[in-house]
C-alpha cells in the first residue's frame, strides 16, 4: 500500500472520531439546554404557585378581618351607642353622687366607642387601599398613644415606596403584629417605627425600649415567627436583633 492509501487509512478514524465527538457534544449541549430551561418552567410554575398561593392566602385573611370589622362597627359599637343613650336618659332622674358615676361611665363609653371605630377600621383591608399604607399606620400608632400604651415615634415614612397592594398588606398586618407583640410581652414606654432607604432597597426599622430577650438563647414566639414567614412570601429579609433589658429592633428589608 502507499503512502497516500495509509494517510486515507489513518484519516478516516480521526474524521469519524471528530464526527462521533461533535455528535456527542452537540446531544449533550442539547439536553443540557433542554434541562435547564425545564428547570426554569420549573422555577417559573413555581413562583406563580406561590404568588397564586399568596394572593389566596391575603383574600382569605382580609375576608376575615373584615367580617371582624363589620361586627366591631355593626354590633359591638351599636349596643355601645344604646348603653350611651340609656345612661343620657336616666342620668335626669337620679341623685348627683350617682349622676357623677353615670357621667363617668357616658365619657368611658364615648372613648370605647371611639375606640371601637378606630379599630374596625385598621381591621378592615378596604381602608388600606383607600387611606393608604402611612395613614393607616399613622392612625393606628396614634390609637395606641391615646390608649395609653407607650409613646410611637414615627421618622421617615414618606421614604416608603409604591408598592404592589398585596405587599402594602403585609406590611401593614406586619407593622401591627409588631406593636402588639410590644403591648403584649415588651413592657416598653417608647417604639419607633423608622424607615430608611439606601442603594434601592428600602428597611423598616421597628424599635422598643422594653424588656428584650435573648436571641441566642429563646425559641421565636408565634408572633415572630409568623413575621419571618410573611417576609419570605413577599421576599424581604428580616433581622431581629434583642438583648435582655436592652429592648429589641426588627428590621425589615424590602429587596
Amino acid at each position: 500500500m502507499d503512502k497516500s492509501g495509509q494517510n486515507i487509512d489513518v484519516l478516516i478514524p480521526v474524521i469519524a472520531g471528530t464526527l462521533l465527538v461533535t455528535v456527542l457534544i452537540v446531544f449533550i449541549t442539547y439536553f443540557v439546554i433542554l434541562y435547564r430551561k425545564k428547570q426554569q418552567d420549573f422555577e417559573w410554575e413555581r413562583e406563580q404557585f406561590k404568588q397564586a398561593l399568596l394572593k389566596t392566602e391575603i383574600e382569605i385573611r382580609e375576608q376575615t378581618l373584615s367580617n371582624i370589622s363589620r361586627e366591631l362597627h355593626d354590633n359591638l359599637g351599636q349596643i355601645a351607642s344604646l348603653i350611651k343613650i340609656n345612661l343620657s336618659m336616666i342620668s335626669k332622674e337620679i341623685e348627683e353622687e350617682d349622676q357623677n358615676k353615670v357621667n363617668e361611665s357616658l365619657e368611658l363609653l364615648k372613648g370605647l366607642i371611639k375606640d371601637i371605630k378606630s379599630l374596625s377600621v385598621s381591621l378592615k383591608g378596604e381602608n388600606l387601599q383607600r387611606f393608604g399604607l402611612v395613614k393607616m399606620i399613622e392612625n393606628d400608632t396614634d390609637r395606641l398613644k391615646k390608649l395609653g400604651y407607650f409613646n410611637v415615634t414615627l421618622s421617615n415614612l414618606d421614604l416608603l415606596p409604591e408598592l404592589k397592594p398585596e405587599i402594602e398588606i403585609f406590611l401593614y398586618r406586619m407593622s401591627q403584629e409588631i406593636f402588639n407583640n410590644i403591648i403584649q410581652h415588651a413592657d416598653a414606654s417608647e417604639a419607633g417605627l423608622e424607615v430608611q432607604k439606601n442603594n434601592k432597597k428600602c428597611k423598616l426599622i421597628f424599635t422598643d425600649n422594653g424588656q428584650g430577650f435573648d436571641t441566642s438563647t429563646n425559641k421565636l414566639g408565634s408572633g415572630l415567627i409568623n413575621l419571618s414567614e410573611r417576609c419570605k412570601m413577599i421576599g424581604a429579609d428580616i433581622e431581629i436583633n434583642s438583648q435582655p433589658n436592652a429592648g429589641t429592633q426588627i428590621n425589615i428589608t424590602l429587596n
